[in-house]
């Protein structure tokens, strides 16, 4: 079974609270907003909007104005530049960002693997809207013009053909890890590397 989120990174249960999912965003293809830039500025209040009409959906409630509601909290990184990972050769650069999201609002949902195959058919959706074909794409990790990706649900796992939470690459991509620590901790400073020194091996 999949190691759940606060066993991955070695931090606290806080994180994994039921009240706390994480989404990453990327591109490297213009899309009809613009550059990869552009792109994720654009879908940054429609994944927000994505989010809440979920939420409400989930909980039964009707469908509430566009508007960000009370108690729900969106914690933005900042956006990052990163060298593409896998795929064909030659790729532009990504454009990297995660979310956090929690709050009283969400902690009324229980993480279940329905509600979170629920949120991902919404993410592909808006993927779709932002001129994401998947299905013309030829080979794994090729450019994209929005990639919208479902980290985790607090200590949530779920082994399914569509999802795997925690994502079983978390860990491994800096250019997940590092949005999302400073998501969480609201900081974007990236630790400055120490040459190696004698008695310190890497």
């Amino acid at each position: 079974m999949c190691a759940s989120l606060a066993d991955q990174l070695g931090v606290s249960t806080a994180y994994s609270a039921p009240s706390t999912l994480a989404v990453a965003l990327g591109a490297n293809l213009a899309s009809a907003f613009g550059p990869p830039r552009a792109t994720l500025r654009a879908v940054r209040p429609e994944l927000e909007q994505t989010i809440h009409e979920w939420l409400s959906t989930s909980l039964g409630e009707a469908s509430g104005e566009r508007v960000n509601p009370a108690g729900l909290r969106c914690r933005w990184s900042p956006l990052f530049e990163t060298d593409p990972v896998g795929g064909p050769p030659e790729q532009p650069v990504y454009i990297n960002a995660v979310v956090v999201v929690d709050g009283p609002r969400l902690a009324l949902l229980q993480p279940c693997e329905a509600a979170a195959l629920s949120l991902l058919a919404r993410l592909l959706a808006l993927e779709k809207r932002f001129g994401r074909d998947r299905q013309a794409e030829l080979m794994r990790w090729e450019s994209r013009s929005l990639d919208l990706d479902l980290l985790a649900w607090g200590a949530l796992q779920v082994q399914h053909e569509a999802l795997i939470l925690p994502h079983p690459r978390l860990i491994e991509r800096s250019f997940v890890v590092v949005p999302l620590a400073a998501a969480l901790t609201g900081v974007a400073q990236v630790p400055r590397r120490i040459p190696p020194d004698l008695g310190w091996l890497e």
